[in-house]
């Protein structure tokens, strides 16, 4: 079935008079904001960044040509790919470091470790070595990639949890007049959905809402497909209590709005009331919401590579081959017979004097090659990659830990954005906090690495206890009561104090600390070099070398050597208690 057969069976039943005033009223204001916040994503110079990203987008896939005049080479020497593919792996190959630790209540302690266990989790269970690494190259590409950390209530049969997601940068829409996320009033994600998901999402309204092409502002372009999209619209807000909110909608249909006065909670859609977005810079702009990314910086140069790429080719083409002289009247013969010259590419002169005589080639002018060489020379120093980044061994220098040093000084750059990173990862890790006190109010076992690698988490039970002490240091409830004592009570009076605390009592707050990297192999070599010169001055144990190497099976390493160890001391021991004279 054609796309034009399924346009005649759209419903009739579209359009405002489906949703109610309220939904309309609101619906007005969000497509007013929408179209502003479109209006309001160009650069520094105004253009728009949409077209500025699609066409940096066909830079970094090797399309840097324009037309080209026929006979003309067009070749690509696409550096772009290579260094922005040569960065992402030092930045993400090894997951960040997380730890919880409580700010002001250190009776939170064994509510943080759970913490820190979840957040080991919650980065596996989301691939998100996966999804950091499409955020990443985002970033380099075009200066700003955006993660959501929300409660995906689908997963687990309905019992929910923490979700990642990267957002492509085309498919959000921030406040014009914020350079921040938290500056924000407001922000679109529009995303091209089939509308079979929407119709199993929005069971009331989905059924009333018809196809669009509308993509044209997104990234992702449901492409050549048979299939039916829709522009699914996300808006998030607050109401006039300064409640989070979200409403979702397609065209003209409001599909649902959650959170604050308008489904009756009058609470924020999740506890923390923040916009559940952030995002990562590759390159700061002063008073500028979206940054400066790495090809944009370079363009110019990788088209001047190419254009000396191009000489070298055209003239190797037609005149690095020798060239035939033929004169007419001493050898018979004419342009007719130019096929007896195997001279392609090339050419073939007649003339009146001489025979037939080979000329050498016109070879290459030296200083286009040495200046192509000085330009990619050029681009590299701009990205910060150098001979050491690269694997080649800086000239005049021979000694390892003078290589490991250099490799070190050049990594400032890839320092910078490895900072970025640990502040976006760190306000994903505080969000997830805030979900995991909120949604998970019974026992999950979960699977994490290490020794044992399944642990039963009981945030609820230790995140209740802590908080029933807490309303009983406020008065609210007696001191000494427990979440047991409270729920019994309630039962008999018909209360319910426990759940007036969990609503009332602040949630204890918690610091994050995340280590991004050692992930680039220069870090990795000055570390490994460091541990090695530990061990061999007693500072550290063997065991530490083999943690900080990160070396396969250390475990059972470890446990051999101890055993090795154990029966040689048995023997020795046996040695010395033998008789005299006695070999055993």
């Amino acid at each position: 079935m054609g796309v034009s057969d399924w346009f005649k069976k759209t419903p009739k039943e579209t359009g405002r008079d489906k949703n109610t005033a309220k939904e309309n009223k609101l619906l007005d204001v969000a497509q007013a904001r929408f179209e502003v916040a479109k209006a309001g994503k160009v650069d520094m110079d105004g253009h728009d960044l949409h077209t500025k990203w699609k066409r940096l987008d066909e830079v970094y896939r090797g399309k840097q040509w324009g037309a080209v005049p026929e006979g003309k080479s067009a070749p690509v020497l696409n550096y772009i790919f290579s260094l922005v593919e040569s960065t992402v792996p030092r930045l993400t190959d090894i997951a960040p470091e997380i730890t919880i630790m409580p700010r002001r209540d250190p009776e939170t302690q064994e509510l943080a470790d759970a913490l820190t266990t979840a957040q080991e989790y919650l980065w596996d269970v989301n691939e998100m070595k996966q999804k950091s690494s499409e955020g990443t190259r985002l970033c380099l590409k075009f200066g700003t990639a955006i993660y959501k950390t929300y409660w995906d209530w689908a997963r687990y049969d309905g019992l929910g949890d923490v979700a990642y997601s990267v957002v492509h940068p085309m498919n959000f829409f921030p406040d014009p007049r914020a350079y921040t996320i938290k500056q924000m009033d407001y922000c679109f994600t529009k995303n091209p959905t089939s509308l079979e998901y929407i119709k199993r999402r929005f069971k009331d309204k989905g059924h009333l809402v018809s196809p669009d092409s509308d993509w044209g502002d997104t990234e992702n372009s449901p492409g050549q497909t048979q299939e039916l999209y829709v522009s699914l619209m996300e808006y998030w807000f607050r109401d006039e209590a300064g409640n989070m909110c979200v409403m979702y909608y397609a065209g003209d249909i409001v599909l649902d709005i959650i959170g604050g006065e308008y489904d009756g909670s009058n609470e924020p859609i999740y506890r923390h009331n923040r916009f559940p977005f952030e995002r990562q810079l590759n390159y700061p702009v002063d008073k500028q919401f979206w940054g400066l990314g790495e090809i944009e910086v370079i363009e110019n140069i990788q088209r001047l590579v190419n254009s000396f790429e191009a000489q070298i080719i055209d003239n190797t083409r037609l005149l690095a081959n020798g060239i035939w002289k033929v004169n007419k009247k001493q050898s018979g013969l004419t342009e007719d017979d130019s096929w007896m010259f195997d001279n392609t590419p090339g050419s073939v002169y007649f003339t009146m004097d001489g025979g037939v005589e080979r000329e050498p080639g016109v070879p290459i002018p030296p200083h286009v090659t040495a200046h192509q060489e000085r330009l990619i020379f050029s681009m590299e120093q701009i990205l910060g990659i150098h001979d050491v980044v690269q694997g080649r061994k800086p000239s005049g220098v021979r000694a390892a830990s003078a290589i490991i040093a250099l490799q070190e000084a050049a990594n400032v750059r890839v320092r910078q954005k490895a900072r970025e990173m640990e502040y976006t990862f760190k306000q994903l890790a505080d969000m997830a906090n805030w979900l995991v006190l909120e949604f998970y109010n019974e026992p999950r076992r979960l699977r994490v690495t290490g020794a044992n690698p399944y642990v039963t988490l009981d945030v609820h039970t230790a995140l209740e206890h802590r908080m029933t002490e807490v309303a009983g240091e406020m008065g609210m409830v007696e001191p000494g009561a427990t979440p047991e004592t409270l729920r019994a009570s309630d039962q008999v009076m018909g209360t319910d104090q426990m759940g007036q605390v969990m609503k009332d009592v602040r949630f204890p707050e918690f610091d994050i600390e995340i280590k991004v990297g050692p992930s680039v192999p220069y870090s990795q070599a000055l570390l490994y070099q460091q541990a090695l010169e530990f061990y061999q001055a007693g500072i550290i144990d063997r065991q530490a070398v083999l943690d900080t190497v990160g070396f396969p099976k250390r475990e059972e390493i470890m446990e051999r050597m101890a055993q090795q160890e154990q029966a040689a001391a048995e023997a020795a021991t046996q040695q010395q208690q033998a008789p005299p004279g006695v070999q055993l």
